[in-house]
């Protein structure tokens, strides 16, 4: 197997399953309890193997799940070996899917409706991550938005689903975003946490591991911050039950598998089983990663901690269709660009059609 990073632009040693966890996710939101579905149903029929899968990847807690099914060879029956790349930023991102380069795509979930309403000929296969944003504060106590009216904050790249469910939660609350807050935008998650570990801003809407790995630094610093709430418990409280889900990230299949149901078949199987490993050794996840990528510099106890504070979830895309057109919905409401201008169709959604 082997085990690429467009971050470092070359080939690690292949006994090493090499992803990028020490960034945050970059374009997706929310995060707090972890809980597991049913597997996928899959097909028994015989497998042809191919020659390669290769798997692309977030560089964060998201690649846990792809990165153990290559370590442990949970590919074999539809693939002589696993490739997994990783990308920094989100035209990497498009790159790759432009240019066919992979099989399956792990992506923030209004990534993949905007690549497949531009034409890139990629399908949903599920949603894995339903949360991993949090409002991080230097006031104790905090449980909505309007407790810091007026108040500094900082959020990354704007326009970004964190920024935009950032509005939509403020605008519940009767906030202007814009004129509620002392509203500062950072050009990445990075600084942003240095805004707020330097006292420059009181606020921060941070998304794992990130969030984990600022209030870890603040108590080295001794300075006082908390994990105020996480996005999706203030996306239930104000959108109501029927809107309540907040699909943040899933993978896509792309045309160069669409017409191999058997593999996608055993990768969603096999996926499904990679989160439950994950959810249920989180300190084994986390000793991964410190022992055999020590020049990543991600501690064990920062993956294991923030993989403790993201919902995962298998769900099939079909099955959880209501939900990602229900957060689509409210999204482009404020962005429409943000799910490339419209609400993907049927074809969006393996299986449906």
């Amino acid at each position: 197997m082997r085990f690429r990073s467009l971050l470092r632009q070359r080939f690690l040693k292949p006994a090493l399953p090499v992803l990028l966890l020490a960034l945050p996710f970059l374009v997706a939101a929310c995060g707090s309890e972890t809980t597991t579905t049913t597997e996928p149903t899959t097909s028994t029929a015989p497998v042809a193997k191919v020659e390669k899968l290769t798997l692309v990847v977030p560089p964060g807690p998201m690649a846990v799940p792809a990165a153990y099914l290559a370590a442990e060879n949970k590919l074999d029956a539809v693939a002589n070996s696993v490739e997994v790349i990783t990308w920094e930023n989100t035209e990497q991102l498009r790159a790759l899917v432009a240019g066919n380069r992979a099989e399956f795509v792990t992506m923030p979930s209004n990534n993949a409706a905007v690549f497949y309403n531009k034409g890139l000929g990629i399908q949903l296969l599920d949603i894995g991550v339903w949360n991993i944003t949090y409002l991080i504060s230097t006031q104790e106590g905090v449980s909505s938005f309007a407790d810091i009216k007026g108040q500094s904050i900082t959020v990354s790249f704007q326009g970004s689903v964190p920024d935009l469910m950032f509005q939509a939660l403020a605008a519940k609350e009767g906030l202007d975003p814009t004129t509620g807050f002392d509203l500062r935008y950072a050009a990445d998650p990075t600084q942003a946490a240095q805004l707020l570990l330097s006292g420059q801003v009181q606020n921060a809407v941070l998304s794992e591991a990130l969030a984990t790995s600022v209030l870890l630094q603040s108590k080295d610093k001794g300075i006082n911050l908390y994990r105020s709430f996480s996005f999706d418990g203030r996306w239930e409280t104000a959108f109501g039950a029927q809107a309540a889900r907040t699909p943040i990230a899933g993978t896509a299949a792309t045309a160069r598998v669409l017409d191999k149901p058997e593999v996608i078949a055993e990768y969603r199987k096999q996926y499904a089983a990679a989160v439950e490993w994950m959810l249920a050794n989180p300190e084994e996840a986390g000793k991964l990663v410190e022992e055999k990528l020590p020049q990543l510099g991600l501690k064990a106890a920062i993956l294991t901690a923030s993989l403790k504070n993201i919902t995962w979830e298998y769900v099939d895309a079909e099955e959880a269709r209501p939900d990602i057109e229900a957060f689509f919905g409210t999204l482009g409401e404020l962005s429409p660009d943000v799910i490339g201008g419209k609400q993907p169709d049927d074809g969006f959604y393996y299986g449906a059609i």
